[in-house]
């Protein structure tokens, strides 16, 4: 992947012009109009040296499908090709078609996409889809291997690249001190990396504990290595600790692994033809009993269940419920990030519904939340779990509500809530000690809610 700019700096010749100007000024002109001229220049030369920050990024895709016409996998005469990805104008529901390259360059296509608005982090996650006639939306057609990435560094960017090739590695960009573990040897559930992202100060400042938040699919929290895109969450809590927004806390980054859907449902069900789902106990035996221990023998934490909080989403957001449900005493706070509500026929929702919970025990604080761009019914099941909730015992200041406008399910969208998220999770750590189940003060009362990325969305009880 190659990138190249090309900005126009007209600006330089109106500078030069207006320099040209003052140096030719005659010496009777007033100090007010050579104070007026300087600062001018002075606004000019600014300009000039500006990165433009809002300017959109034009990239072209330039797909060389020589190889796979050759092995009869790709048909010219029958099959498309396109490029599917994780911000507009790219989606992962459809693809942006890339015709035929023309006379002389048989074998190659193009797709050209505008970029509007460049994502967090300034990458977006890709891949080229070969389309077929009645194939639908499952495995088939999909390049093998991982997502790739581009990077949005330029006014224009190019991809050139065989199907099925490599993509350009993605740079690094990490805030902080983070720490790789060797991983667990495999107990319950397989071993994984795991990732440990310590607060500013923390080896300076010996004496003081802190809390911690364990995040699933941890290999998409702090940089875009493996999904091609990030959450950005060193980034964000770097920033929100030393400008004084939230309290230190110690974020922990569990990796998922091959057995992702096995381990982050707590049900099977038939998918795709064969059954998956069913490993979330053994997972969350892993996390408690495992992981935990270790993480709290290591590092100076809080490890009582006021400050131990755990998030994730899709899937993980599903996985961060059950384990509010059912483990309550272990993780006090959980971030239900556009949770796959739909697993099993809503049995996320029927868990919720069904799983006994003495009133007499302190509900774990909720962040719920779902993009309205994943779809009236996901928008549809998350209202209804927040019922659920209410019906269960759970007060209006016990769950922070979101519903995203125009947001999808992918990581840009999950990374731009990063901070409110961060910030919900600050206000459960610092709270005061939990007196049963009383009502608990709203998260978001209207005077403080914490400010959303640019575009709208809404906060709702």
């Amino acid at each position: 992947m190659t990138s190249s700019a090309s900005t126009a700096r007209p600006e330089r010749a109106v500078f030069a012009s207006i320099s040209a100007s003052v140096r030719g000024a005659p010496e009777r002109s007033s100090p007010l109009f050579v104070r007026f001229m300087a600062a001018l220049l002075l606004l000019i030369a600014a300009m000039a040296v500006a990165p433009r920050a809002f300017a959109a990024t034009r990239v072209v895709f330039d797909i060389d499908l020589r190889e796979e016409i050759a092995a009869g996998r790709f048909d010219p005469a029958r099959d498309m090709v396109g490029v599917r990805g994780g911000a507009a104008p790219l989606s992962w529901t459809r693809s942006l078609i890339a015709p035929a390259a023309g006379l002389g360059k048989e074998g190659w296509y193009r797709a050209t996409a505008l970029f509007e608005r460049i994502p967090p982090g300034g990458t977006v996650p890709y891949k080229f889809r070969i389309e077929r006639p009645g194939q639908g939306e499952g495995d088939e057609g999909w390049e093998a291997g991982g997502n790739r990435a581009i990077e949005l560094v330029a006014d224009e960017v190019r991809v050139t690249r065989a199907f099925n090739a490599p993509g350009a590695p993605v740079s690094l960009s990490r805030a902080g001190t983070i720490e790789r573990l060797d991983p667990l040897p495999g107990t319950w559930v397989g071993e994984r990396p795991v990732q440990v992202w310590l607060p500013p100060n923390y080896e300076r400042d010996t004496q003081r504990r802190y809390p911690v938040l364990y995040l699933h699919d941890g290999q998409n929290v702090f940089d875009a290595a493996a999904a091609g895109a990030e959450w950005q969450v060193d980034e964000t809590a770097q920033r929100l600790v030393v400008d004084g927004q939230i309290q230190p806390l110690i974020i922990v980054a569990v990796n998922n692994t091959a057995r992702r859907v096995d381990e982050y449902t707590a049900t099977a069900m038939s998918r795709d033809g064969h059954t998956q789902g069913g490993q979330g106990a053994a997972y969350a035996r892993y996390l408690i009993e495992q992981l935990k221990p270790a993480i709290d023998a290591r590092y100076r934490t809080l490890p009582d269940v006021a400050h131990t909080a755990v998030g994730g989403s899709s899937l993980g957001g599903i996985m961060s419920l059950w384990l509010a449900v059912h483990h309550g005493d272990v993780f006090g706070t959980a971030l239900v990030v556009s949770p796959s509500l739909w697993w099993d026929n809503e049995f996320p929702i029927r868990d919720a519904q069904k799983t006994p919970l003495p009133m007499s025990v302190p509900r774990p604080k909720l962040w719920l939340d779902m993009g309205t761009g994943e779809g009236a019914e996901a928008i549809r099941q998350l209202r209804k779990l927040r019922g659920v909730l209410y019906a269960r015992g759970w007060a209006s200041g016990d769950i922070a509500y979101l519903e995203a406008e125009g947001a999808t399910h992918d990581e840009a969208s999950w990374a731009a809530r990063v901070e409110p998220m961060l910030r919900f999770v600050d206000r459960q750590f610092n709270a005061k000690p939990r007196d049963g189940n009383r009502q608990q003060r709203d998260p978001f009362p209207s005077e403080v809610r914490p400010s959303m990325p640019p575009g709208p969305g809404t906060y709702d009880k």
